[in-house]
Protein backbone atom coordinates (compact mmCIF):
# COMPACT_ATOMS: atom_id res chain seq x y z
CA UNK A 1 0.00 0.00 0.00
CA UNK A 2 1.52 3.55 -1.14
CA UNK A 3 1.87 5.67 2.01
CA UNK A 4 0.12 8.99 2.35
CA UNK A 5 2.24 12.13 0.98
CA UNK A 6 0.17 14.92 1.74
CA UNK A 7 -1.21 15.04 5.79
CA UNK A 8 -4.53 15.79 6.69
CA UNK A 9 -2.78 19.41 8.57
CA UNK A 10 -0.69 20.11 5.38
CA UNK A 11 -4.57 20.35 2.89
CA UNK A 12 -6.01 22.09 6.31
CA UNK A 13 -3.34 24.87 6.14
CA UNK A 14 -3.33 24.95 2.46
CA UNK A 15 -7.18 25.39 2.55
CA UNK A 16 -6.86 28.24 5.18
CA UNK A 17 -4.02 29.71 2.04
CA UNK A 18 -6.69 28.94 -0.25
CA UNK A 19 -9.66 31.02 1.64
CA UNK A 20 -7.15 33.46 2.77
CA UNK A 21 -6.54 34.43 -1.52
CA UNK A 22 -9.71 33.48 -3.14
CA UNK A 23 -12.70 33.02 -0.31
CA UNK A 24 -14.32 29.91 0.37
CA UNK A 25 -16.49 30.23 -2.55
CA UNK A 26 -14.10 29.29 -4.66
CA UNK A 27 -12.20 26.20 -2.49
CA UNK A 28 -13.62 22.92 -4.64
CA UNK A 29 -10.91 19.77 -4.77
CA UNK A 30 -10.08 20.55 -7.95
CA UNK A 31 -8.66 23.82 -7.10
CA UNK A 32 -7.33 22.76 -3.69
CA UNK A 33 -5.43 20.05 -5.50
CA UNK A 34 -3.88 22.67 -7.93
CA UNK A 35 -2.86 25.20 -5.23
CA UNK A 36 -1.42 22.43 -3.30
CA UNK A 37 0.11 20.45 -7.19
CA UNK A 38 -1.38 16.96 -6.62
CA UNK A 39 -4.23 14.91 -7.70
CA UNK A 40 -7.83 15.46 -5.73
CA UNK A 41 -7.05 11.47 -4.17
CA UNK A 42 -5.30 13.30 -1.32
CA UNK A 43 -7.89 14.96 -0.60
CA UNK A 44 -10.63 12.54 -0.66
CA UNK A 45 -8.55 10.10 1.74
CA UNK A 46 -8.09 12.67 4.36
CA UNK A 47 -11.87 14.35 4.16
CA UNK A 48 -15.11 12.36 3.80
CA UNK A 49 -16.00 15.17 1.32
CA UNK A 50 -15.84 18.86 0.79
CA UNK A 51 -18.03 19.57 3.60
CA UNK A 52 -16.18 17.34 5.77
CA UNK A 53 -13.13 19.37 4.71
CA UNK A 54 -15.09 23.07 5.28
CA UNK A 55 -16.57 21.76 8.67
CA UNK A 56 -12.88 20.48 9.69
CA UNK A 57 -11.53 24.01 8.06
CA UNK A 58 -13.68 25.47 10.37
CA UNK A 59 -11.93 24.56 13.21
CA UNK A 60 -8.23 24.94 11.88
CA UNK A 61 -9.50 29.06 11.32
CA UNK A 62 -10.84 29.20 14.69
CA UNK A 63 -7.24 28.22 15.86
CA UNK A 64 -5.29 30.63 13.87
CA UNK A 65 -8.15 33.42 14.69
CA UNK A 66 -7.70 32.87 18.59
CA UNK A 67 -3.75 32.88 17.68
CA UNK A 68 -4.00 36.09 15.54
CA UNK A 69 -6.06 37.72 18.80
CA UNK A 70 -3.49 36.55 21.17
CA UNK A 71 -0.64 37.81 18.99
CA UNK A 72 -2.28 41.03 18.51
CA UNK A 73 -2.75 42.08 21.83
CA UNK A 74 -1.28 45.69 23.21
CA UNK A 75 -0.08 45.67 26.99
CA UNK A 76 -1.35 49.62 27.27
CA UNK A 77 -4.83 48.55 26.37
CA UNK A 78 -7.78 46.67 28.56
CA UNK A 79 -8.44 42.90 27.50
CA UNK A 80 -11.70 43.63 26.19
CA UNK A 81 -10.24 47.24 23.96
CA UNK A 82 -7.66 44.25 22.87
CA UNK A 83 -10.51 41.62 22.05
CA UNK A 84 -13.23 44.05 19.76
CA UNK A 85 -9.98 45.78 18.40
CA UNK A 86 -8.14 42.02 17.19
CA UNK A 87 -11.24 41.01 16.01
CA UNK A 88 -11.87 44.05 14.04
CA UNK A 89 -8.37 43.81 12.88
CA UNK A 90 -9.11 40.28 11.88
CA UNK A 91 -11.96 41.34 9.17
CA UNK A 92 -9.68 44.38 8.05
CA UNK A 93 -6.93 42.60 7.03
CA UNK A 94 -8.20 39.07 6.05
CA UNK A 95 -11.93 39.72 4.73
CA UNK A 96 -12.26 36.74 2.71
CA UNK A 97 -11.30 34.20 5.85
CA UNK A 98 -13.51 36.02 7.85
CA UNK A 99 -16.87 36.03 5.56
CA UNK A 100 -16.01 32.39 5.69
CA UNK A 101 -15.94 31.72 9.64
CA UNK A 102 -18.61 34.41 10.63
CA UNK A 103 -20.63 35.27 7.66
CA UNK A 104 -21.01 31.76 4.87
CA UNK A 105 -20.97 28.73 8.00
CA UNK A 106 -23.23 28.13 10.75
CA UNK A 107 -21.05 29.27 13.98
CA UNK A 108 -21.73 27.15 17.03
CA UNK A 109 -20.00 29.25 19.69
CA UNK A 110 -17.06 27.39 19.86
CA UNK A 111 -15.14 26.98 23.56
CA UNK A 112 -12.46 28.78 22.47
CA UNK A 113 -14.81 32.14 21.86
CA UNK A 114 -16.69 31.08 24.93
CA UNK A 115 -13.02 31.18 26.99
CA UNK A 116 -12.18 34.82 25.59
CA UNK A 117 -16.08 35.97 26.16
CA UNK A 118 -16.19 34.79 29.76
CA UNK A 119 -12.36 36.42 30.46
CA UNK A 120 -13.64 39.84 28.88
CA UNK A 121 -16.80 39.78 31.03
CA UNK A 122 -14.87 38.45 34.34
CA UNK A 123 -12.08 41.87 33.10
CA UNK A 124 -15.40 44.00 32.65
CA UNK A 125 -17.39 43.08 35.97
CA UNK A 126 -13.83 43.61 37.84
CA UNK A 127 -12.99 46.94 36.20
CA UNK A 128 -15.76 48.58 35.86
CA UNK A 129 -17.34 47.18 39.44
CA UNK A 130 -20.10 45.87 37.62
CA UNK A 131 -22.58 43.05 38.29
CA UNK A 132 -22.19 39.87 35.87
CA UNK A 133 -25.47 40.47 34.38
CA UNK A 134 -24.19 44.05 33.37
CA UNK A 135 -20.71 42.83 32.25
CA UNK A 136 -22.69 40.63 29.98
CA UNK A 137 -24.94 43.13 28.40
CA UNK A 138 -21.81 46.02 27.91
CA UNK A 139 -19.98 42.79 26.18
CA UNK A 140 -22.33 41.95 23.74
CA UNK A 141 -23.70 45.59 22.91
CA UNK A 142 -19.92 46.34 22.15
CA UNK A 143 -19.84 42.90 20.30
CA UNK A 144 -22.57 43.35 18.30
CA UNK A 145 -21.10 47.40 17.11
CA UNK A 146 -18.04 45.04 16.51
CA UNK A 147 -19.73 42.56 14.41
CA UNK A 148 -21.32 45.04 12.61
CA UNK A 149 -18.65 47.06 11.61
CA UNK A 150 -16.22 44.06 10.25
CA UNK A 151 -19.28 42.94 8.37
CA UNK A 152 -19.26 46.02 6.53
CA UNK A 153 -15.27 46.22 6.14
CA UNK A 154 -16.02 42.75 4.33
CA UNK A 155 -18.31 43.50 2.46
CA UNK A 156 -16.88 46.80 1.18
CA UNK A 157 -20.04 48.87 2.64
CA UNK A 158 -17.55 50.98 4.18
CA UNK A 159 -13.84 51.60 3.61
CA UNK A 160 -12.32 53.45 6.23
CA UNK A 161 -8.72 53.70 7.43
CA UNK A 162 -8.10 51.54 10.49
CA UNK A 163 -7.46 54.31 12.96
CA UNK A 164 -11.00 55.55 11.68
CA UNK A 165 -12.62 52.44 13.02
CA UNK A 166 -10.69 52.36 16.04
CA UNK A 167 -11.68 56.01 17.14
CA UNK A 168 -15.10 54.87 16.62
CA UNK A 169 -14.66 51.73 18.38
CA UNK A 170 -13.48 53.70 21.80
CA UNK A 171 -16.25 56.34 21.57
CA UNK A 172 -18.80 53.03 21.57
CA UNK A 173 -16.56 52.06 24.53
CA UNK A 174 -16.43 55.65 26.36
CA UNK A 175 -20.47 55.50 25.56
CA UNK A 176 -20.89 51.88 27.22
CA UNK A 177 -19.28 52.88 30.43
CA UNK A 178 -21.56 56.26 30.87
CA UNK A 179 -24.28 54.23 30.04
CA UNK A 180 -23.58 51.56 32.93
CA UNK A 181 -21.86 53.79 35.00
CA UNK A 182 -23.46 52.80 38.37
CA UNK A 183 -25.66 49.87 36.90
CA UNK A 184 -26.31 47.08 39.13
Amino acid sequence: MKKKVISKDIILEKSLDFVIKYGIDNLNARNLAKEINCSTQPIYLSFDNMMDLKQQLLLHCRRFFETYINNMFNKNNSLFINYISSYIKFAYYYPKLYEFMFLKMENDDSIGTRNYNEAIIKKITEIGKYSYKVAQKFFLQSFIYAHGLATQIVTGYIKWDYEVINELLEDEFEALKLRYKGSE
